[in-house]
């Protein structure tokens, strides 16, 4: 389902966005990162996700996120934590249903959203904390 951008922006001026994050995975214990060319966050490392659609469930917005942002179909695994992202720059407000997902080995096919990505094991201390938390708990879990 597609909104008009300015009504878009009018209705994140005054509520929170529901959104998901995936934490995705691969056999090698590596997390996948995606640095952002939009804003919020633009020229940070984050994980794939977005918002959630009208009479979309959280589960359908990841398998969709999977699709739209990395071209690629997840293998959707637990669901996470429930972070909060403020970002008072931008004027967005953000709840974000984390989920963690395994790479399903297909060629990865970025959106316009991300510029590159990266796997990775270590945690840099620098990420958000809407991203670096979940991360922690999945890879402790793994």
């Amino acid at each position: 389902m597609h909104i008009d951008t300015n009504l878009y922006g009018k209705i994140r001026e005054v509520i929170p966005t529901c959104c998901v994050d995936l934490v995705i995975t691969n056999q090698r214990n590596e997390f996948l990162l995606l640095k952002r060319t939009e804003s919020p966050a633009k020229g940070q490392w984050w994980l794939p996700g977005g918002r959630v659609h009208k009479n979309e469930t959280l589960r359908e917005a990841a398998f969709r996120k999977g699709r739209e942002e990395l071209g690629i179909e997840i293998i959707l695994k637990d669901f996470i934590s429930v972070e909060e992202t403020i970002f008072e720059e931008d004027n967005v407000h953000t709840i974000n249903n984390v989920f963690h997902a395994e790479y399903s080995g297909q060629i990865l096919k970025l959106d316009r959203t991300t510029s590159k990505y990266l796997w990775k094991t270590e945690i840099d201390e620098s990420l958000h904390f809407a991203v670096k938390d979940p991360i922690k708990t999945v890879m402790e879990r793994l």
